[in-house]
């Protein structure tokens, strides 16, 4: 017989769309049946052939805060939860980047009511994370969307005229990586326009520094990773072959085949952006689609999760901290991936005028970055944006 307390309904808005059991205890969760609704399921539950229990169990758990956030630990004992999973039953799997979530049969309660894209909520919690005071957390509301959100790097939601994701650096360090991902979103913007990235302003929170955006999907929307789309086999090819020029443009051609509108020149302008700015990190759940719930349809999500360029890995700063002909040699092979026979017309050269300016003034900022650091990156991505003009006029 099935234990009642173990039932939860998954919803989209207000749809039923399954059931399921959550077993707090053995960390245990099982689909049971397609409800009236299944078709709004999420992307992953809907394709040919899959597994619905392990599509289930990847998609809590990868909504749900991961053990290797920063302060994982004190966050778990100050909340009484033996995991991330648990946290995140508290607050009904509710996030800021789509509309799904669960509740329990009997609970009357209607998702315009609850959720964060249309309603204030106590950000306790999030101001909580990002003073590290993992204490006061055992008093804050768990209706928020903190309890939800991915990633390793300590961040808050902060409700300031709506929500806003506040993010420092994986170790709280001297701000390199909001200064990074406020300069690549800069960058973006300027080569791309609004649409085409996540807008990241650079913030101070009591001193520290901090990347802060804002939920980019609209309301009939959901976020797809590739990794759900591409074949994984595609995934391993595009991953080891990122600094291979001729085996890239034949991965990119099989991307192009996959019949969603617009990914292959996503990915050539990703690799535009990744050219000037020695952007890393772009393994499939940095890069993801939008799906229309109503029609099906996929589109290129904005350019997202770009803390890892202009020095704010660990490999661009050691690279860039031991300044040789090498280094520039080094730079130029592994970021240097792009096609003469790609279609640049989108490119407008003076829409980079005076990046070279903001890009010394926002390093500047951070202690890390040395005068003699900056101008080593100031320099590379003088020559990479030198052989981008080059390349783009051809």
């Amino acid at each position: 017989m099935l234990d009642h307390e173990r039932l939860y309904i998954f919803m989209y808005k207000d749809y039923e769309v399954f059931s399921f059991i959550y077993d707090s205890k053995d960390v245990n969760v099982g689909f049971l049946d397609k409800l009236e609704h299944f078709d709004k399921a999420p992307y992953a539950f809907l394709k040919e052939g899959v597994d619905l229990n392990a599509a289930l169990y990847e998609f809590l758990h990868n909504h749900c805060m991961p053990p290797n956030r920063f302060g994982f630990e004190k966050i778990m004992k100050a909340t009484k939860c033996r995991n991330g999973l648990e946290l995140s039953f508290k607050g009904h799997g509710l996030s800021l980047s789509n509309h799904y979530w669960f509740k329990k049969p009997e609970e009357n309660i209607s998702y315009k009511d609850i959720n964060f894209f249309n309603n204030p909520w106590d950000d306790s919690f999030g101001r909580a994370m990002l003073d590290d005071d993992y204490k006061a957390l055992g008093d804050c509301s768990y209706e928020v969307p903190d309890i939800v959100t991915s990633g390793w790097a300590s961040k808050g939601w902060v409700y300031e005229d709506g929500p806003h994701l506040y993010k420092y650096g994986l170790d709280h360090d001297h701000g390199e990586e909001p200064i990074a991902e406020s300069l690549t979103s800069s960058l973006a913007k300027r080569l791309f326009g609004n649409e085409e990235v996540l807008h990241y302003e650079l913030k101070s929170w009591k001193g520290k520094l901090a990347s802060v955006s804002s939920p980019f999907i609209k309301d009939n929307e959901e976020l797809v990773y590739l990794s759900d789309v591409l074949p994984h086999a595609l995934y391993e090819a595009y991953i080891s072959k990122l600094s291979d020029k001729t085996k890239i443009m034949k991965i990119f051609e099989e991307i192009r085949q996959y019949g969603i509108p617009d990914l292959y020149e996503h990915f050539t302008k990703l690799f535009v952006l990744r050219s000037l700015s020695f952007l890393t990190d772009l393994h499939f759940a940095n890069l993801a689609l939008l799906r229309n719930l109503d029609t099906g349809s996929l589109r290129p999500a904005p350019f997202f999760d770009l803390a890892n360029a202009f020095g704010g890995s660990k490999t661009g700063k050691e690279m860039l901290s031991n300044f040789t002909k090498g280094t520039l040699f080094l730079v130029y092979f592994v970021f240097g991936n792009l096609n003469p026979d790609w279609d640049y017309s989108w490119y407008d050269p003076s829409s980079l005028e005076g990046f070279e300016e903001e890009l010394r003034q926002t390093l500047s900022l951070s202690p890390f970055y040395t005068p003699e650091l900056i101008e080593n990156i100031v320099t590379v991505y003088k020559i990479q944006k030198k052989d981008f003009d080059a390349i783009s006029k051809k």
